[in-house]
């Protein structure tokens, strides 16, 4: 924006100074969230591949690409926090800029990638669980890991460099960059949708067919892979969103100003609610696998044994009243009464 001012009337000149200014507000409140949420995502996802590691029964190749989610989102928030801090207390904002777009880019594309693989994964897994578990290996999962790594490098650092007007001055750069993003996020969320949608109707169909007592086998998992979905592309629904209208206004500079005015005043907007869903989203991803897994809860305990025996020393000292409380129901007023002279004489 800064580049086009001179070309400007002094009317336009102001609207795009107010609209700078609006926008620079938002980043504070950004960085103010940041130092708040960050060091709690960075500790659940720390937790969370701390688990991973110490329980053999949890380094499962679900959970290898679950792993490379929560170190992409610990990264984003390290980053996030990191340059909040420096542009606070530096003042200089252009290089801190620089590296969290990259990051930002990289971690956004990484985590949409996984979630796409988890989903291929489990959907090759229902529709030919043979085939899949000869095929299925740990070091596969490694090198798609290292692939999905490579593309989301290459693509944060192409989009950071695209929107840097020290080393692009024209908008041809950052129109691809963000039609490729758009290309990237739609795939990979009809994929997962798509994929999610057959193993639902899969595992239901297949619970129909399974005995009464068989039966509730099948719901944990279908309300696990909803939920886990559903919250991490709400959450990122805004990001889709704010990249169309990025797209918008770099196709508005070829109208003149005063149709760009109007679209990056409502990107600002969106923006600053983009930055707090990504900081939420990259915070709650694994605590939100948590709530939705047994599986995990019981290797969090097994993972850390101090916290395992004070719960079941709160579960012991709970059990007491409960088999005073169930004593006391069990024998009828009545009765009480009739036994109590018995018991006298």
């Amino acid at each position: 924006m800064n580049g086009t001012l001179d070309e400007l009337t002094a009317h336009e000149r102001q609207l795009f100074r107010d609209v700078e200014a609006h926008r620079l507000d938002n980043d504070d409140i950004i960085r103010q969230f940041s130092k708040i949420i960050a060091p709690i995502g960075i500790l659940l996802n720390c937790i969370f591949l701390c688990v991973v590691t110490r329980v053999k029964s949890m380094r499962t190749i679900i959970n290898v690409y679950l792993s490379n989610l929560a170190v992409a989102d610990a990264a984003y928030l390290i980053l996030c926090m990191s340059a909040a801090w420096a542009i606070e207390y530096t003042h200089k904002a252009s290089g801190a800029y620089l590296a969290i777009r990259i990051a930002s880019t990289t971690m956004q594309i990484a985590s949409f990638c996984f979630v796409a693989v988890i989903a291929v994964e489990r959907f090759a897994a229902v529709r030919q669980p043979l085939t899949q578990r000869a095929r299925a290996s740990k070091s596969r999962a490694g090198k798609v890991s290292a692939g999905v790594w490579v593309v989301a490098v290459v693509t944060g650092v192409f989009g950071g460099i695209a929107f840097d007007t020290n080393y692009v001055t024209g908008v041809v750069f950052s129109e691809v960059h963000v039609v490729i993003l758009l290309l990237i996020f739609l795939a990979t969320f009809t994929i997962t949708v798509t994929a999610y949608i057959y193993i639902v109707v899969k595992l239901c169909h297949s619970d129909r067919e399974r005995q009464a007592g068989q039966a509730r086998r099948v719901y944990p998992v279908v309300r696990m892979l909803v939920i886990n979905t559903a919250v991490f592309f709400v959450l990122n629904s805004m990001d889709i969103a704010l990249n169309v209208i990025n797209l918008i206004t770099l196709f508005s500079f070829h109208k003149g100003a005063e149709a760009v005015i109007d679209i990056y005043w409502t990107a600002t907007d969106v923006l600053v609610c983009t930055g707090f869903l990504r900081l939420v989203n990259s915070s709650i991803n694994t605590l939100v696998y948590s709530v939705t897994s047994s599986q995990y809860r019981a290797a969090f305990l097994e993972a850390f044994p101090p916290l395992a025996k004070l719960h079941r020393q709160c579960r012991r000292c709970r059990r007491p009243q409960q088999t005073e409380q169930i004593e006391l129901r069990a024998i009828p007023p009545a009765k009480a009464a009739q036994e109590s002279p018995a018991q006298a004489n």
